[in-house]
């Protein structure tokens, strides 16, 4: 049963962390960030959990979670409120 729910977490860390971290990014560069997070995300979790002898997935779930919050806090519109307008 819990081996299913965590591969469960990790299709959808896998599907949502990417994009959400390459939201805020200009059209041109959001494949690129969105690969990047994934990639390191799930580069780290594999070395960590062979390192440390911890549950795959779960731990590239936090690898997932770990390359965002960096490209998330730092990348463009970060510090300001976006402010959408109406369609004219």
């Amino acid at each position: 049963q819990s081996v299913q729910l965590v591969g469960v977490y990790l299709v959808f860390a896998s599907l949502i962390i990417p994009a959400l971290a390459a939201k805020r990014y200009p059209p041109a560069a959001r494949l690129v960030v969105g690969y990047t997070v994934g990639i390191l995300g799930y580069v780290g979790g594999l070395v960590a959990s062979s390192l440390f002898d911890l549950p795959t997935g779960a731990v590239i779930v936090v690898g997932l979670l770990i390359a965002f919050i960096p490209v998330a806090l730092l990348g463009p519109g970060s510090g300001e409120k976006a402010v959408q307008q109406a369609p004219t």
